[in-house]
C-alpha cells in the first residue's frame, strides 16, 4: 500500500525530506511541504497548514493560491484534501485556544470545489467531524494517545490512554467516499450475530 505523509506541527520540512528520500512527491512544492497525488481515481491534494516552533495551523497567501490552481486544474475528478491541523473549531478548548489562521479564505476555496469528498485532518488526537464549506472535514484518532474530551474553554490540556485509532476511506464510483474510524488493538472476536 503507497505510504503519502504530510508534516504536523511537530514535523521540520527539511528533516522530514532528509528522512523520507525515497518520497519524491514532498518535494512538488518547496518551501512547503504541498503536492498532488492524481496515480489513482480519487485523486490526493495535501496541503501544509505547519508553523514552525507552533501548535496552531496557518494557511498562507501563497499556499492557498497554490491550492486553487491545484483544485482548478482538475474539476471534475473526485478529491481528498488532506492538511494535519482541522480548519474548524472543535470546542476542546485546549486544542482550539491555539487557532487556525485562514480557515475562511480555506472555506471559500472549498466551496468552491465540489469534487473535494472529504477534508482529512489530524491534530487533535480524537475523532472529530465537522459539515465544512459544503463537504465534510473528519479528524483521525491518534495512533498514540487520544485528547481528553473536555468541551469546557478554560480545560487544562490532558490525555486518555484511550485505544489508538486510525481511519479508513473507501471510495467507489457512483458512491463516494465512505469513512470507517477503528480502534488498534487485540480485541475478542470476531463472534457471529445470532
Amino acid at each position: 500500500m503507497p505510504v503519502y505523509l504530510i508534516p504536523g506541527n511537530r514535523d521540520d520540512r527539511t528533516a522530514m525530506r532528509s528522512a523520507f528520500s525515497e518520497h519524491d512527491y514532498l518535494r512538488q512544492w518547496q518551501p512547503f511541504v504541498q503536492y498532488v497525488i492524481d496515480a489513482w481515481p480519487l485523486r490526493i491534494v495535501a496541503l501544509d497548514t505547519v508553523v514552525p516552533t507552533e501548535s496552531g495551523g496557518h494557511l498562507c497567501t501563497e499556499r492557498l493560491d497554490w491550492l486553487d490552481k491545484a483544485l482548478a486544474s482538475k474539476p471534475d475528478k473526485p478529491t481528498l484534501l488532506i492538511m494535519h491541523h482541522p480548519p474548524f473549531p472543535t470546542f476542546i478548548g485546549s486544542k482550539d485556544k491555539f487557532g487556525f489562521d485562514g480557515s475562511e479564505t480555506l472555506a471559500e476555496i472549498v466551496a468552491r470545489n465540489p469534487q473535494i469528498e472529504r477534508v482529512l485532518c489530524g491534530h487533535i488526537h480524537r475523532s472529530v467531524t465537522f459539515r465544512f464549506a459544503g463537504t465534510i472535514a473528519s479528524v483521525c484518532p491518534s495512533t498514540a494517545h487520544q485528547t481528553t474530551l473536555n468541551l469546557a474553554s478554560d480545560a487544562v490540556p490532558t490525555f486518555m490512554l484511550e485505544p489508538p485509532g486510525f481511519q479508513l476511506h473507501a471510495w467507489k464510483q457512483g458512491v463516494g467516499v465512505v469513512s470507517h474510524t477503528a480502534c488498534i488493538g487485540d480485541y475478542a472476536g470476531p463472534y457471529p450475530f445470532r
